[in-house]
């Protein structure tokens, strides 16, 4: 019996060091990086003359008078928080000359900002000259006022008439959708710089076919794999769709990140969760990008394949940052594990779910990540806080300048912030309680007014 107990020892002896050997080797891996208060608060050296130092908005969100797959799903009863809709939202479409001086004001010289597919092309193949005309004139005047276009072609929202068809899970979305970028690409083309065929893919996937809390209100693992491959099969035709119209061109898809780390460092259960979701969540669209095969894996359901056209089709890696969240192994729930919210700076998004803190560490460590896993340039597409009370996008500005900074000096090549957004704006299913802007909105007005943090970012921005 002793011999045996020895023995048992030894092997639990064993599988201790062994467990807290791969812990250690994973935290080296993975270091945390904190930023500390008299780092933030010293005096920000200037970033580089021509670093793109702007705002981002999506049409859906800004224009009003959008008639696509959200109109018709914010009129379903409880689809929206208070039955809020978009149909003005701030009426951007109406003043855009206005919205563009509002830029200038704040020292912007980048804007990104989605063309709307559902004005564009209205019925299949009918093309709306009106509204082409229309944001050919907002990239004239953005020239003109200094300001770099970054024109994103898909920002959720989508044509009815391509949602009733099955939307980005169809068979025909990637020509459809390249057909459209080939038309975007030849009359915007000569005057846009950046475009970003998708923004957030992970996010459309998953809210839409796996939760199903957004249009298309699907719950269904084979149907989230064909959205997935849809999206990657879309961008691909959109890439070389505007390379052929606008051979100068640099292209890119907006992924949604989130710093995902284990709550407890010697707790391997933690670590494995913090790293599947990692993957499965940041880096699953734009490794199929980096290797032209699409690998996803659902309950149910599992992708893995080749795509064409995927090699090559990214000029830069485009970087949504809001939040981070601590994984801890949870048996008891379905998905066996849970996230958890730190202690930073946290958007005031409203519900009864936490959502993720927003430090300005995380978004440098997703820089440090991303550069490491593909070397490709890195564009922040957008980066903001929810702020009604208006103390805390300050200092989030000032802690994602300080990560830019931190990430040019290790030598992570970056050269664009855009920050969400310029005006409060419809924030989907969360109706208008986010202030996400950099200007205050007045619902019955329609009036801007500076908002706090604008005087932080305008103080930022790089020479002219």
């Amino acid at each position: 019996m002793r011999r045996l107990l020895r023995v048992l020892g030894w092997i639990l002896g064993v599988l201790v060091v062994a467990w807290l050997g791969v812990c250690a080797y994973l935290a080296v891996r993975h270091p945390r990086v904190v930023f500390t208060a008299g780092e933030l608060a010293r005096p920000a050296t200037p970033l580089p003359k021509g670093f793109l130092w702007g705002t981002a908005t999506s049409s859906h969100q800004l224009e009003g008078g959008n008639t696509n797959d959200w109109t018709r799903f914010e009129a379903q009863p409880g689809a929206i928080e208070r039955g809020e809709t978009s149909a003005v939202s701030a009426d951007h479409w109406n003043r855009m000359a206005e919205d563009v001086a509002l830029m200038k004001a704040i020292h912007v010289n980048a804007y990104r900002f989605s063309i709307e597919w559902s004005r564009l092309e209205p019925q299949v193949g009918v093309w709306n000259e009106e509204a082409w005309a229309r944001y050919g004139d907002l990239v004239r005047q953005l020239h003109e006022a200094g300001i770099t276009p970054a024109v994103t072609l898909l920002h959720f929202a989508l044509p009815i008439w391509m949602a009733d068809r099955g939307g980005v899970a169809a068979p025909e979305f990637p020509e459809r959708f390249g057909r459209f970028a080939a038309e975007a690409g030849r009359r915007l083309g000569p005057g846009v710089d950046l475009w970003i065929t998708l923004n957030e893919p992970n996010v459309q996937m998953y809210m839409g076919y796996v939760l199903g809390a957004w249009p298309p209100q699907k719950k269904s693992p084979p149907e989230a794999i064909r959205a997935f491959a849809g999206l990657l099969r879309g961008h691909a035709a959109a890439a070389a769709a505007l390379r052929a119209a606008d051979p100068g061109a640099r292209i890119g898809v907006a992924n949604n990140v989130m710093l995902l780390e284990p709550k407890s460092r010697l707790m391997l259960g933690d670590w494995l969760g913090s790293l599947f979701v990692d993957q499965f969540w940041n880096w699953s669209f734009a490794d199929a990008i980096r290797n032209g095969r699409a690998r996803l894996r659902l309950p149910g359901a599992t992708l893995d394949e080749r795509i064409d056209g995927l090699v090559g089709s990214a000029d830069f890696f485009g970087l949504n940052y809001y939040f981070r969240y601590f994984v801890r192994l949870a048996p008891r729930t379905p998905e066996l594990f849970a996230m958890e919210p730190g202690p930073g700076l946290r958007s005031e998004l409203g519900g009864t779910s936490p959502v993720g803190d927003s430090p300005p560490e995380a978004l440098f460590q997703l820089m440090r990540e991303a550069w490491k896993r593909y070397r490709l340039p890195i564009a922040i597409t957008e980066g903001g806080i929810a702020d009604d009370k208006e103390t805390m996008r300050g200092p989030l500005i000032r802690g994602q300048f300080e990560a830019i900074q931190r990430a040019r000096a290790e030598g992570i090549e970056t050269f664009s912030y855009f920050h969400w957004t310029l005006v409060d704006n419809f924030e989907w299913e969360k109706g208008y309680r986010p202030r996400f802007g950099l200007y205050r909105l007045d619902r019955q007005t329609l009036a801007r007014t500076p908002a706090g943090g604008s005087d932080v970012f305008a103080a930022l921005s790089p020479p002219q």
